[in-house]
């Protein structure tokens, strides 16, 4: 390399159409990432999903097919008030059928409301509609129970479990 053409190289004026470019490049990145689903669970939801009782820390609590903690909103009503970038750290508990109940499950309160712009319906029980959280790794996680007071496990008996407190943080 001569000096001249090194010497271009590394020329002040290339410093900020560089960084433009490095900038542009990590905004399409993030954009790329930010529109992606964000779980299996809510991207592909199974035909007819079994809502399940397990074991967990802290006791008899509902969970998917595959032993994901389900978990109830306060803020919901009858339907789900969780969209968007609530649904990507939460998602809902989706199906295209009817919903079975597993052994310990009631079979008259597991339901499925519509779920706004969608064709696939979420699952509830007792009246609440159920999602699950990215913060579980693992099967049998209770990782956002408590989360800001208002994200809590479920019981068989269709209620939330445990209570609501100033410092309860969840994850």
């Amino acid at each position: 390399m001569t000096s001249e053409y090194r010497h271009r190289l590394t020329s002040p004026r290339l410093a900020v159409p560089l960084t433009v470019l490095a900038a542009l490049a990590g905004f399409l990145i993030l954009s790329a990432v930010g529109r992606s689903p964000p779980a299996k669970v809510a991207r592909s939801p199974a035909t007819a999903p079994t809502v399940q009782v397990r074991h967990t820390r802290l006791g008899r609590v509902l969970v998917t097919t595959g032993g994901r903690t389900l978990y109830l909103f306060l803020e919901d009503g009858s339907h789900s008030s969780c969209f968007a970038g609530c649904a990507r750290v939460w998602p809902p508990l989706l199906v295209t059928g009817r919903p079975r109940a597993g052994p310990g499950v009631d079979a008259r309160k597991l339901k499925t409301v519509r779920r706004r712009q969608s064709r696939l319906r979420q699952v509830t029980y007792a009246g609440h509609p159920l999602y699950t959280t990215v913060a579980d790794e693992r099967p049998g996680d209770t990782q956002g129970q408590g989360w800001l007071g208002t994200w809590f496990v479920i019981s068989p008996a269709g209620r939330q479990v445990g209570k609501a407190s100033a410092s309860a943080g969840g994850y």
